[in-house]
């Protein structure tokens, strides 16, 4: 059986000038490229069947497949393993007629409707899915940005279906387009839906283009199989609330914000009560310094007021505390009332993982849009009004769109009303009764339960080992309403006051 797990696609034009192309080639091969694609775009016939024998030698000798990039007649003049086709080459349906059933046959697909063509058909045996992340080689995207995981989800879908109804000739499946060593783990993660995930990844300049192919290929191999830093949801937390926050008071974490300015101070004053630290900084210079120097440490990452410059600055701290394993609370203030807003949740979506989503009902319907098994209802209905939900939904009704939200993000997703939903995916649901109805009536509440929630995760205050989030925002959505149902003020500003009191006492 052909082996997708590190599919390495030649750009000659990428070697590095103390190299050879066939050094690179060759180093790659010795060390953990499973599958390998000759690709050239500038030779000549005779040129390209030379450069093909050379290569095909160096795979046979390592049992390695070899896959010529749309030139049938090439891998044909060199018995090729097979032959690998994109959406302006020739059909499937005749590279497969001139290749014959025996030789793998690869089709590249950049969405669903491309994918499901493919499987229509039924002859390739594996699709190219992507392009992934923007790279220097592919110019003419269908989104400029790259489809991202989400994007990759759908299709997944899509085979899925074909590959149930097909045990035996299933349709493999790998994932290209800017993939390299500080992404392959989370497309591998996030690139996953149940029961269908990318059988490997396609890889091109972090291997041609660097100095030390062999030590490249060897650390890539290594980040493709092992489990990713951020990937630490279990199921061995505590239900004991005392527990979880005496391990909050005792680490006394540093919760980062990156808010909108009208909730800052009461966000900040939040975390104090609480027995943590407020930081609040959009200077991305600093946040690799924060991130691998401070153990226990937690990110906010609130849309509330986005801009051009601050997605930049979103984009860069999700990646920085993904690269370190640091856990991020995202807080997509008013998705569900407006395209805008809702495309830069996707923007953010796409860029990295995220352990926690947070949001009122309206909020969670609208990253719902996102996931790959949405399907868009007859009428176009806003969810939201300014920050607000205003549209009524069942408590089934909720659950099941959370779930579909946690499945598909791979995240814990804490929906916000009167009772608090805390799912993780089909496994665990936790509902917690709202804490008053004055924080409806008091800005930033919403918001400060994700400083909360940030600062249960940096302190690993689940109750037992650290490494449960699901439990740790239990206990943090807990700890909130406890502490707002204490407050027996009766208007919105003595609430205020009164719940900081609330919340210092809990924790003190």
């Amino acid at each position: 059986m052909t082996d997708y797990t590190m599919y390495l696609v030649t750009d000659s034009t990428m070697v590095p000038e103390s190299s050879t192309f066939l050094n690179q080639v060759e180093q790659a091969l010795d060390n953990g490229v499973t599958l390998l694609q000759l690709r050239e775009k500038s030779l000549t016939t005779r040129q390209f069947i030379d450069r093909a024998a050379k290569v095909h030698e160096l795979t046979k000798k390592r049992g390695v497949p070899l896959i010529i990039n749309d030139r049938i007649d090439v891998a044909l003049a060199i018995d090729a393993e097979g032959v690998h086709v994109g959406q302006k080459d020739m059909p499937a349906k005749l590279a497969r007629q001139l290749i014959g059933p025996d030789k793998i046959l690869g089709v590249t697909c950049s969405d669903a409707g491309e994918t499901q063509e493919v499987v229509d058909e039924g002859i390739a045996d594996y699709v190219g899915l992507g392009t992934i992340y923007p790279t220097q080689t592919k110019k003419d995207l269908k989104e400029p940005g790259g489809t991202g995981p989400l994007g990759i989800r759908k299709s997944l879908h899509v085979l899925k279906k074909y590959n149930d109804a097909h045990p035996d000739k299933k349709i493999r499946c790998v994932g290209i387009g800017g993939v390299n060593h500080n992404n392959a783990d989370k497309v591998l993660y996030q690139c996953s839906i149940p029961g269908q995930s990318l059988d490997g990844v396609a890889i091109v300049s972090c291997i041609m283009a660097n100095e030390n192919a062999a030590q490249a290929t060897i650390d890539l191999l290594k980040i493709i199989k092992a489990k990713p830093i951020w990937a630490n949801i279990t199921n061995d937390g505590s239900d004991d609330l005392s527990t979880k926050i005496t391990q909050l008071t005792s680490a006394q974490p540093l919760v980062h914000h990156i808010t909108n300015n009208t909730v800052k101070n009461f966000s900040a004053n939040v975390t104090l009560a609480i027995g943590a630290s407020p930081i609040m900084s959009e200077l991305h210079e600093e946040y690799e310094e924060f991130a691998s120097g401070i153990p226990n440490l937690a990110l906010v990452l609130n849309v509330g007021t986005p801009t051009e410059g601050l997605l930049k600055v979103f984009k860069h701290a999700i990646l920085t505390y993904n690269k370190y394993g640091k856990p991020i609370v995202f807080d997509p203030v008013a998705c569900g009332a407006t395209n805008a807003r809702l495309e830069c949740s996707r923007a953010l979506l796409k860029t990295g993982q995220f352990q926690v989503i947070k949001g009122n009902v309206g909020e969670i319907m609208g990253i719902h849009k996102l996931t790959s098994s949405y399907v868009a209802p007859t009428e176009n209905q806003s969810l939201m009004r300014g920050v607000d939900s205003i549209v009524e939904h069942t408590e089934e009704e909720i659950i099941r769109v959370a779930k579909a939200v946690s499945i598909d993000f791979q995240t814990v997703v804490v929906v916000t009303g009167a009772v608090n939903y805390v799912i993780d995916g089909e496994n665990r649901i936790a509902k917690v009764k709202g804490g008053n109805p004055l924080m409806g009536s008091v800005t930033g509440t919403g918001c400060s339960l994700g400083s909360t929630i940030a600062a249960f995760l940096g302190a690993k205050a689940d109750g037992n080992n650290g490494t449960d989030i699901f439990s740790a925002t239990v206990g943090a959505v807990e700890l909130y309403n406890k502490a707002g149902a204490a407050v027996k003020a009766e208007t919105s500003g003595s609430f205020m006051i009164s719940f900081l009191d609330e919340l210092y006492r809990f924790t003190h």
